[in-house]
């Protein structure tokens, strides 16, 4: 009986705000999968005709322990809506001539109450994927990279080729 009184007393609780829906989101990142790799191509408005110029933000997995505390974040949903979290965060920039490294080790903030993703030198509107300086002036726009697109990207940067799928075909009788 104690729990059930407990239970109803959890259950009328205020979960906190509500976090954007999905669909309402150009750039989506999912806050409880703690081994993705997230990656964000931005590009200045400035620099739109030019393809080879950007930054590549990589939202990088969380640690082991970081890991552990999402498990917690996920089990307690109930009670309470996970709608921010904080990535390690890795920044590369490619300005036509070169790629390079502009940030190894940096956090971003991700808060789906407001849609917004906050970086160490920007910040990303989810809701219409356009990228804004520090101050809040717009410039430019930003777009999510398959998972295996970023994989490949930083792999190329590093000089390594992607794993090659196995071509032999094997029959089944």
């Amino acid at each position: 009986m104690l729990a059930l009184i407990a239970l109803l007393t959890l259950a009328g609780c205020d979960r906190g705000a509500a976090p954007l829906s999905t669909e309402a989101l150009q750039v989506r990142i999912n806050l409880l999968c703690t081994t993705c790799d997230d990656f964000l191509r931005c590009e200045r408005a400035a620099d739109v005709d030019r393809d080879e110029v950007y930054r590549l933000y990589r939202l990088r997995e969380k640690s082991f322990w970081a890991q552990i505390a999402t498990i917690g974040d996920y089990l307690v949903q109930w009670l309470r809506r996970k709608t921010s979290d904080s990535r390690p965060l890795t920044i590369y920039e490619n300005d036509g001539n070169r790629k390079r490294v502009a940030l190894e080790e940096g956090w971003a903030r991700i808060d789906m109450v407001a849609g917004l993703i906050m970086l160490p030198d920007s910040s990303i509107d989810m809701r219409s994927a356009e990228w804004r300086t520090l101050t809040g002036e717009p410039q430019g726009r930003c777009l999510a990279l398959k998972r295996r697109d970023g994989y490949s990207w930083v792999r190329g940067f590093l000089g390594r080729e992607l794993p090659k799928a196995d071509s032999s075909e094997r029959v089944v009788q």
